[in-house]
């Protein structure tokens, strides 16, 4: 099966669909490896581990699309990917969907901020009108050749203007023709239960988002899937545990002079070549290569 059939029809059942956050290829594999059915790709994971850099529009069409191009080669489930702005204006988002698409990925999101982003002093996002996001959206339903490749609108909104007009937007996104709204900045339950009943469409929530706004309780996979979320995403927890677990073994060899503090927190070789499928490789040389010193 393709896999934006696969997604599609993972997005159309009851249940809600999990796809932790990953940003290049062993996290991608890992999270296959582990049973999840989908995988998303945030582009601060990307900017992070491929430019060292932060999220602030570092990262261009060509270094995300060859990162994920690499990723849908090595995993069997279908993709998600964060596609920023779409890399530009309607037309550049046309050509976002059309690499995306070819790269193999199911599906992305296109967010409504500012292209070029601006400086924030309030640390809010900059969008653009809601009229010239529609018309991202159509132009970006126009380029892609597979009906079932998966176009997400996002808005940016709720932040700056609030959640009544970000529910306007995600409501206009979904007339526009895009195939699931992704409201992003919601912190409380109560705002995420009228961003499920009042928009129109299938939506996302960004549980990342939930846990680093500290709401208390955070609401569970479970309540979330009962809200009426279709899609949960994890964009980051992947990646700052990778970057904790690696910042606590450099520390305890500059500080101890050695690794006696770090029992335990190495993954054994072996699995890891598990997680690569190091025995089919083998299996492979066995196969191909020839045997022995050449005469």
């Amino acid at each position: 099966m393709k896999k934006t059939k696969a997604l599609k029809e993972l997005l159309e059942r009851n249940a809600m669909c999990i796809a932790p956050g990953a940003y290049d290829c062993l996290s991608a594999k890992m999270i296959c490896n582990a049973g999840f059915p989908a995988i998303y790709v945030t582009g601060f994971g990307v900017t992070a581990s491929l430019l060292g850099r932060p999220d602030i529009g570092f990262i261009t069409l060509d270094e995300m699309t060859n990162q994920v191009r690499r990723m849908a080669q090595v995993v069997t489930v279908p993709i998600v990917v964060d596609a920023e702005a779409g890399f530009g204006n309607a037309v550049n988002a046309m050509r976002t969907v059309q690499e995306y698409e070819a790269a193999g990925v199911a599906g992305l999101h296109i967010e409504d901020q500012s292209v070029p982003k601006r400086y924030r002093p309030d640390g809010l996002p900059q969008v653009v009108s809601a009229q010239e996001h529609v018309e991202k959206i159509h132009a970006a339903i126009e380029a892609r050749s597979d009906e079932d490749f998966c176009i997400i609108a996002r808005t940016d909104a709720l932040g700056r203007y609030g959640l009544a007009e970000a529910v306007r937007r995600g409501n206009l996104y979904a007339e526009a023709g895009a195939d699931l709204i992704f409201v992003h900045g919601a912190r409380e339950v109560t705002d995420l239960r009228v961003i499920v009943s009042e928009i129109n469409a299938p939506n996302i929530v960004n549980y990342s988002t939930l846990r680093e706004g500290r709401i208390s309780p955070i609401p569970s996979f479970s309540e979330l899937e009962k809200i009426g979320f279709k899609l949960l995403i994890l964009p980051g927890e992947l990646l700052f545990s990778a970057a904790k677990a690696m910042s606590g073994v450099l520390s305890e060899v500059r500080e101890r002079g050695g690794l006696d503090g770090c029992e335990g927190r190495f993954l054994e070789t072996e699995t890891l070549l598990s997680e690569l499928e190091a025995q089919r490789y083998r299996s492979l040389e066995e196969r191909f290569l020839p045997q022995g010193a050449e005469k």
